[in-house]
């Protein structure tokens, strides 16, 4: 009986719940592979926590920050990815990329019908369906969406004083992903909101939000190594000092709007309406403060089109809700709505299709993975280009590889040898062999992509020095002659 009251209080969120997981089911075996670079990283991770515990070094990259001290940032995202192990790696990663992709448009929805905002399923369409780009990141195995559930959850359970669940929230959210910093931001904009415009000091707030977040720190199997890497993580990797990954540059002006655009007219329509009424309440300030400061840091860095766009919808909602319940009154309204969003949905599905076949290509180097296996010895120092090692450490963890997971943690790690590599990927020559002289490797492996046309060149032209051990259509992989080049020239 229980069951059955369960089911009849909230069919409409198992109903929401169903429809994204068959949506995303729909999209995500497209391809039989894992979609993206990062899931691949974090299934293996995964498995390793599985077999061996909380490992405390990280040799698979030898190049990098992460081979002198390491702490794991996403420690319970890659805990809660265990069980979907069992059902092997690949198959795995894309039950878990779909179960979490579809509770988040789940929950989304269900903090619109708790906040009694018109059109709750047409703005969850919206959120899932206005951009190609974060519809690509739902279908990664990647911790973002649990990250988003967690602040949705902070704004309610802020709203509504629930401290204990804040407490919880915060100790969780600390744990799963390093996003939580975001998590302080919006705490702490809801704290001054209330303090300056209610004229209320809620040191409740800040006291249980803040302390599960200090307690997850304090208790970690890295502690104190995970305040160190944090930092490091924060302000020389990833928001202030990224340098070299593509997700974390800014878009040029064409592609901020091309992506964006929707939410853009969101924003700019919420933003008219306070003005033009001149009514607003805490979470209109709360949400609207928060879409603007994440529009900001959006231009500066892509990846934050991931926090904008919920916080962008959720204030629009709460700013167009009385013109929304106006238009709730005509039943055409409604069929408007749905068909300019279905028409939205389509064309962007469309472009997902072509985006997810497009960047499909990690798998071509399978068989050259496999070969390393039964054929390089364990251990082994491996030269790439640092967009394989994701995947070439998911099927070969035994290698030691010199680049990989982010390449500012190989800069940070040798900025000098590190240019010279930038400067092989970009067609110049530093005037000697850098991959036996200055990374010491024992194989070299390179694709048969664009990434690697200029690596290829310079392997060609030290080709004395490598000797092709294996070589089929993606992927080569070269023995090193270990003599150095340097000391040959100089006799």
């Amino acid at each position: 009986m229980r069951i059955k009251e369960f089911f009849n209080k909230n069919k409409s969120l198992i109903f929401v719940f169903i429809l994204f997981l068959i949506a995303i089911s729909i999209m995500q075996f497209r391809t039989n592979e894992i979609i993206g670079y990062d899931g691949w990283l974090h299934m293996k991770m995964a498995d390793i926590i599985k077999e061996k515990g909380f490992i405390q070094e990280f040799p698979y990259t030898t190049e990098s920050i992460l081979s002198q001290s390491y702490s794991d940032p996403q420690l319970l995202f890659r805990i809660l990815l265990i069980p979907f192990t069992y059902f092997g790696l690949i198959l795995g990663a894309k039950i878990a990329s779909i179960l979490f992709a579809s509770l988040c448009f789940t929950v989304f929805y269900w903090y619109m019908k708790k906040n009694e905002l018109p059109f709750p399923l047409l703005w969850t369409f919206l959120y899932a369906f206005c951009s190609i780009e974060l519809m690509y990141r739902f279908l990664e195995t990647r911790a973002m969406p649990l990250a988003i559930i967690s602040l949705l959850l902070t704004l309610y359970f802020m709203d509504k004083q629930m401290y204990r669940h804040l407490f919880f929230t915060s100790l969780l959210f600390a744990w799963l992903y390093q996003g939580f910093i975001f998590q302080i931001l919006i705490v702490i904009i809801y704290f001054l909101i209330k303090l300056i415009a209610l004229r209320r000091l809620d040191l409740k707030l800040l006291a249980y939000s803040l302390g599960g977040t200090l307690l997850a720190v304090i208790v970690n199997p890295y502690f104190p190594k995970n305040i160190g890497f944090l930092y490091t993580q924060l302000f020389k990797v990833n928001l202030i000092g990224n340098l070299y990954n593509m997700e974390w540059k800014p878009w040029n002006i064409l592609d901020l709007f091309k992506f964006n655009w929707i939410i853009l007219i969101v924003l700019l329509a919420s933003l008219f309406l306070i003005i033009k009424d001149r009514k607003f309440g805490k979470r209109h300030l709360l949400t609207g403060i928060a879409s603007i400061i994440f529009l900001i840091l959006m231009i500066n860095s892509r990846r934050m089109q991931e926090y904008f766009v919920p916080f962008t919808l959720i204030f629009g909602a709460f700013s167009l809700k009385s013109h929304m319940n106006d238009l709730s009154k005509k039943e055409e309204t409604k069929y408007i709505l749905l068909l300019t969003i279905g028409l939205i949905a389509g064309f962007n599905l469309f472009y997902l299709d072509l985006d997810i076949k497009n960047n499909n290509f990690l798998p071509w180097y399978h068989e050259g993975a496999e070969w390393s296996i039964n054929n390089i010895p364990d251990g082994s120092k491996i030269f790439i280009n640092g967009y394989m090692f994701n995947y070439l450490f998911f099927y070969n963890p035994d290698l030691r590889y010199t680049h990989g997971i982010d390449l500012t943690y190989s800069y940070l790690y040798n900025p000098a040898n590190f240019n010279r590599y930038m400067e092989v990927l970009q067609g110049k020559d530093p005037g000697y062999n850098i991959i036996k002289d200055d990374y010491k490797s024992d194989y070299t492996i390179v694709g048969k992509v664009k990434q690697d046309i200029k690596l290829y060149e310079y392997i060609i032209k030290y080709k004395k020095d490598f000797e092709v051990v294996y070589e089929d259509d993606s992927i080569g992989i070269l023995k090193v002659n270990k003599q150095s080049t340097i000391l040959a020239n100089s006799i």
